[in-house]
């Protein structure tokens, strides 16, 4: 009883370490993007697009033969992070964004295609790991040739002496290392708070005994997604919109991409089951209503709605699951 106590505990302490890091890092990542004018969509990609966690869970689980915690983990993890962040948010605010480009959709959609593959056909997932880390350098590479930082120089004007252009020169410069040591401070802590509830949670699950399935898709899909949760949430209210909307998008792309592909060469072959199938059809469904809201340039409540009952359907689905 205590163990499972203490272990609550950790995992109230993990979030809100997530919680207040989130504001320092939002904070002063937006400010970066401001000073060195760059989109705030691709930092959102780049930065909060890649997930660790979300990695070492599926990795570890397939490395010990887990399959449906590894594969359930890339699908469950994903279906989340386009639901409950961006649904809890529309309830309460029209959230107004740039529309985003289909490419990166484009890309989302084949590499489902690739992961039905490789959950169909026998040591589908073996070779379709591969094709998945290609996918995902490619899109790597298109990303970092756009991530063009412009700096802003400020010009002199008349009656203004060098030794003031200098002093504005020194101060912007003092803002640009204090920011990016405030990220960087951010996402240390946002990462071992992360962590936290990572370890709790497993303990947690282990203590309290939960099946591999429901735990793949839902419990440590949760798990791994409480930080960018936070991240999306707090990005919103500080009207960071596209950093949120980036970080999501690379997140997911990441989860399909990178986390499958490295999971899938480990696992190499894993057995049909209808739970599996389903979670993907929920996915989809999710990625293609998504792709279509992407171009609205505004979410609101119909939308949260909408979002907000597509994951109950999931959960449902895989409440179901583990009491046949």
């Amino acid at each position: 009883m205590w163990d499972i106590l203490i272990w609550i505990f950790l995992f109230i302490v993990g979030y809100f370490i997530i919680f207040f890091a989130a504001d320092v890092f939002l904070d002063n990542l937006k400010g970066l993007c401001i000073i060195y004018n760059v989109s705030p969509f691709i930092i959102g990609l780049l930065v909060l697009g890649i997930d660790p966690e979300e990695s070492i869970a599926s990795i570890i689980a397939a490395t010990n033969n887990l399959q449906y915690i590894a594969v359930g983990n890339v699908i469950g993890n994903s279906i989340i992070a386009l639901t409950i962040p961006f649904a809890i948010p529309a309830f309460f605010y029209s959230v107004k964004y740039e529309p985003i480009a289909q490419y990166y959709f484009s890309l989302i959609y084949i590499s489902m295609i690739c992961i039905l593959t490789g959950i169909l056909f026998f040591l589908g997932l073996f070779f379709i790991g591969f094709i998945c880390i290609i996918i995902y350098i490619l899109y790597l590479i298109k990303n970092v040739r756009n991530f063009s930082a412009k700096n802003i120089t400020i010009s002199p004007t008349d009656g203004e002496s060098k030794d003031v252009q200098l002093k504005i020169e020194k101060n912007k410069n003092e803002k640009k290392s204090n920011k990016f040591i405030l990220v960087i401070i951010g996402f240390i802590f946002i990462f071992l708070g992360g962590e936290l509830l990572i370890i709790s949670a497993e303990k947690i699950i282990i203590l309290t005994s939960i099946p591999e399935t429901f735990f793949g898709f839902v419990i440590i899909a949760i798990v791994t997604n409480v930080e960018e949760i936070t991240l999306v949430l707090k990005s919103i209210k500080k009207q960071s919109v596209d950093i949120a909307l980036g970080g999501m998008i690379g997140k997911i792309i990441w989860n399909l991409t990178f986390t499958f592909g490295i999971s899938g060469i480990i696992i190499m072959n894993i057995q049909f089951t209808w739970i599996v199938f389903w979670n993907w059809i929920i996915l989809l469904i999710l990625i293609i209503y998504f792709n279509y809201i992407s171009r609205k340039k505004i979410f609101e409540r119909i939308e949260g709605l909408i979002l907000m009952l597509i994951f109950v359907c999931f959960i449902t689905i895989n409440f179901v699951a583990i009491s046949i």
